[in-house]
């Protein structure tokens, strides 16, 4: 008997001690946000240059952002979840390498932190909870370079190369509403009249993808070999192909007149109005992952952070935040 009500003892202990946390996904969760002036962001301001005035606008304009987002109501009242938001001014370490940049770029990060149960004890999962962040003006997240080229060291290669990878793949899945677009990789909200993407012939990206081999075959001749290659696919294409839009494809370029789902387009380095002040949002770009594609009944019960940051992407107000472009 004794051995029997041990094991039984033990069995219940392992079983409790096994049980995974259960997500508290009913309790109710504390918003809080506030504008992070740590040392990473005076350093960005000292990047930028950035003047007390143009940050306090900055920090305002991010306010009204996070403010628009917390109207929705699983932010507005939450539920399983502490939303815990920061903005700041965020400056990439190759900001001035790129010449799409202009304006500022501002950060607000959405940490989801999730409530749990375990053994009788609610706590929030503080470490790496589920996070979703978004940006003013980051235009470079969306220079999705079709291509991709990078060749051998030296000046002419590199400028060449640069034209190459202004080559873009969008990849557009739809219009949300006037001025706010789904990509594969983002929801972007964009200044009217401006264009992210321009048309690109079949020409034009043949003539910069030979110059790029061209240069880089100088450099390395084995480079050569896929020079010919996409030479003889250029030299079979008639006039009226080489003037007509360019299409993902192509055995050799990826280069190909021949109309697909996959459009090609020339990065526009202009989209920013230049005559407006940097602290202007002319840009809001929302990264999504694949989570933004599933359906509401694939998530399991302790993804509930994850849930919440998609029913926030789907639930966006796409009237409201574009009347915050500038």
């Amino acid at each position: 008997m004794r051995i029997a009500a041990f094991i039984l003892i033990l069995a219940a202990c392992l079983s409790a001690s096994s049980q995974e946390p259960t997500a508290l996904k009913d309790k109710a969760g504390t918003w809080t946000y506030g504008f992070l002036d740590d040392a990473n962001t005076k350093l960005y301001c000292q990047q930028y240059a950035m003047t007390l005035a143009e940050k306090e606008t900055l920090k305002k304009k991010l306010d009204a952002i996070v403010e628009a987002l917390h109207k929705i109501p699983v932010l507005a009242e939450p539920k399983g979840v502490d939303p815990t938001v920061e903005s700041r001014p965020y400056n990439p370490y190759d900001f001035k390498r790129y010449p799409e940049n202009y304006p500022y770029i501002g950060e607000m990060n959405f940490r989801l932190i999730t409530w749990y149960n375990s053994k009788g004890k609610d706590w929030r999962q503080t470490i790496e909870p589920p996070r979703m962040t978004l940006y003013t003006n980051n235009i470079h997240l969306l220079k999705r370079s079709a291509l991709n080229v990078a060749g051998p060291e030296g000046d002419d290669v590199k400028k060449a190369e640069i034209l190459v990878n202004e080559i873009c793949k969008p990849d557009k899945i739809k219009e949300l509403a006037p001025n706010v677009v789904l990509y594969d990789a983002a929801i972007v909200v964009t200044k009217p009249g401006r264009q992210l993407y321009l048309p690109c012939t079949v020409g034009e990206a043949y003539k910069r993808l030979i110059a790029y081999y061209e240069a880089s075959a100088k450099k390395e001749p084995a480079f050569g070999v896929v020079l010919q290659g996409i030479k003889s696919e250029y030299s079979s294409l008639t006039p009226g192909q080489l003037g007509g839009p360019a299409y993902f494809g192509g055995m050799f370029s990826g280069i190909t007149p021949q109309k697909n789902n996959d459009p090609l387009y020339l990065f526009n380095n202009e989209y920013f109005d230049r005559s407006k002040p940097k602290t202007d949002v002319q840009l809001i770009v929302f990264p999504i992952d694949a989570d933004y594609f599933r359906k509401e009944s694939d998530f399991v019960p302790n993804d509930v952070g994850f849930l919440r940051i998609y029913q926030v992407l789907h639930a966006l107000d796409y009237a409201a935040l574009a009347k915050l472009i500038d």
